[in-house]
Order: structure tokens, then C-alpha cells, then sequence
């Protein structure tokens, strides 16, 4: 598949899903969080990530626009090809925009909106505690969560 294809059947996708396109991010948000989704081209192959940053508007206190990287918490899709789950698409292995669009509207269902609903980040951080990893001290202090 061509980047551009790609890039396309994302963009489609993700403003079907209620995202807002702005610059190189999408972004999706509540009163509590904001939501945004970045794309990475691996350095080594033709493979792209989708990098998820959830950031926590009460104790955000930088950029406007934050990017992935600057998310309270962190994660990125995974992609179901064949019988695997990867992190990263390889696009000169696949060709059928349904694999892309169904493991986004896989990541969309659940990782972002349980984020965005009141008190969902604690539930999404119990429901997937290998979150925990990826979430900042001071997160994890306004959330009360203690390891």
C-alpha cells in the first residue's frame, strides 16, 4: 500500500470517529482529557505506528495543541494482521484498508472513549494496568492511584 493510501484511509476513519484534524495530530477531547493521535514512520521499514498521548487538561499546563509525546498518559494502536497483533504496519505487507480501519475503530473503542468519559481513566488504567507503565507520577497522583 502507498503512504498516501494510508494516510488517507486514516484521516477518513478518524474524522468519521469524531476526531479534528490540526497540523500533524488528531485530536479528540472532554471537559477532563484531551485525546491525541500522532503517526510514526519507523526509521527501519515502511511501517507506521499510531501513537496515542492522553493528556489531563487539569494538570496540563503547556502548549495549546499538546502532541502524543506530551500525554499523561501513553500507548499506541495495535493492528490485527492475519492472526497477529502488531504495533506497527508494515505497509508493503497489506493491502485491504478493512484491517487498518477495524483496528482503529479497535483502539478508538478501547483506549480513547473510555478516556473520555467522566472518571474513565481510572476505570481504563484498572481494565488495562499495563497503562500504568506509560503514565506520568503526577497522573497518577491526581488520580489517586498508588503502586
Amino acid at each position: 500500500m502507498e503512504k498516501k493510501e494510508f494516510k488517507k484511509i486514516v484521516n477518513d476513519c478518524l474524522l468519521a470517529n469524531g476526531f479534528l484534524k490540526k497540523g500533524k495530530y488528531y485530536y479528540k477531547e472532554s471537559p477532563e482529557v484531551i485525546c491525541v493521535l500522532g503517526l510514526q514512520k519507523s526509521n527501519y521499514s515502511n511501517c507506521y505506528y499510531v501513537n496515542v498521548g492522553i493528556v489531563i487538561k487539569e494538570i496540563y499546563n503547556g502548549l495549546e495543541l499538546p502532541r502524543d509525546v506530551d500525554g499523561h498518559i501513553r500507548s499506541r494502536f495495535y493492528f490485527t494482521v492475519g492472526d497477529k497483533e502488531v504495533e506497527c504496519l508494515d505497509l508493503d505487507k497489506i493491502n485491504e484498508s478493512s484491517v487498518i480501519v477495524s483496528s482503529l475503530e479497535g483502539g478508538i473503542s478501547e483506549i480513547i472513549n473510555p478516556s473520555l468519559e467522566p472518571g474513565g481513566l481510572k476505570e481504563l488504567l484498572k481494565k488495562k494496568p499495563v497503562l500504568l507503565y506509560e503514565t506520568t507520577i503526577i497522573a497518577k497522583q491526581y488520580l489517586g492511584i498508588n503502586e
